[in-house]
């Protein structure tokens, strides 16, 4: 163990287990966790053009009995963690007088590692959403309240599917806004895509047959993952708060999503370094302040988001204003 600090293994599984706004959360399941034996280091990638991924040769045997042979060049990338955390102090005194109510202890853990899973979020939702590292392509129509009768989400999303598979990429996942979801669901050209152009009595569309749907279209399954986590937008000193969703409606991201070695695949991992962290991207510690009398509750990680695959994923601008 290094310096004071106590690794707290309850206090953790606290924080994983947490309800309510917790569950709101993505950000491992759109750049699953992938432990790394070492802080930073580098790896080999196998690119498309450098890697002749694609190219097709001639399989013929020559007339003087050799194999056409294949040159591949590989490429290298790198990663570093990041040493994330934030802490709070439990006062005796504090403590001591809730101690009827809670246990203040427990319920610090939480909140603190409730912001730092909203400052994940954040990272996720950065690397994601993001036209420089991934290709994007503009709505058909724009994602607009007026254009609630003409916007099309099936067009868009079958061509970011069909744009996947001329990268040689599937798609398994979609990523959108709780709110765009909210948009989408109410669109009467994909509810007349999904159960057909005569059936007036669909109101909204279920999730699970948008994922069927365009599970199909992907030649698999796809899963919707919807951002619903909201954080503050006031100034600190408020005594009320405005909250915004961390996933913007500015687009939808369609993708393939994979865990475990990146021999898998996929468009990115969360890389958690497990000499540090072991068991999981967070790690919970406490240690006493004497002279202050109380306390000290530690979140932290040592992490980094990283995209493997740029290819992996494709991005629809919505141009959204509704």
């Amino acid at each position: 163990m290094k310096g004071t600090a106590i690794r707290r293994g309850e206090l953790n599984a606290f924080i994983e287990q947490a309800s309510g706004v917790d569950k709101l959360f993505i950000g491992q399941e759109v750049l699953p966790v992938l432990g790394v034996s070492k802080r930073a280091g580098e790896y080999p990638i196998l690119r498309k053009a450098k890697g002749q991924l694609l190219m097709r040769d001639n399989t013929k045997r020559n007339s003087s009995g050799s194999y056409n042979e294949i040159t591949r060049k590989h490429e290298w990338d790198s990663y570093t963690c990041e040493d994330r955390g934030l802490e709070e102090r439990v006062d005796d005194t504090k403590a001591d007088e809730m101690t009827d109510f809670f246990d203040l202890e427990v319920t610090t853990t939480k909140l603190v590692g409730r912001a730092c899973k909203m400052d994940f979020e954040n990272q996720v939702m950065a690397k994601t959403f993001n036209e420089s590292v991934f290709t994007k392509v503009d709505a058909a129509v724009n994602y607009l309240a007026a254009n609630a009768a003409t916007v099309d989400p099936a067009a868009d999303i079958i061509n970011a599917i069909a744009a996947l598979v001329s990268r040689g990429q599937s798609a398994n996942t979609m990523v959108m806004s709780l709110s765009m979801w909210n948009y989408v669901r109410r669109s009467k050209l994909l509810q007349a895509y999904i159960y057909g152009s005569n059936n007036d009595a669909v109101k909204v569309i279920k999730k699970a047959d948008v994922e069927r749907i365009f599970g199909e279209e992907s030649g698999g399954t796809l899963k919707l993952m919807i951002g619903a986590a909201v954080q503050s937008t006031s100034n600190r000193a408020k005594d009320t708060i405005v909250t915004a969703s961390i996933w913007p409606n500015t687009h939808i991201w369609i993708g393939n999503v994979q865990s475990g070695d990146f021999a898998n695949g996929g468009a990115g991992r969360t890389l958690s370094w497990e000499a540090d962290t072991p068991n999981g991207l967070f790690l919970t510690e406490t240690y006493r302040d004497d002279k202050n009398r109380g306390d000290m509750v530690r979140v932290r990680s040592n992490s980094i988001e990283k995209v493997i695959d740029e290819d992996a994923g494709q991005l629809i601008k919505t141009n959204a204003n509704f």
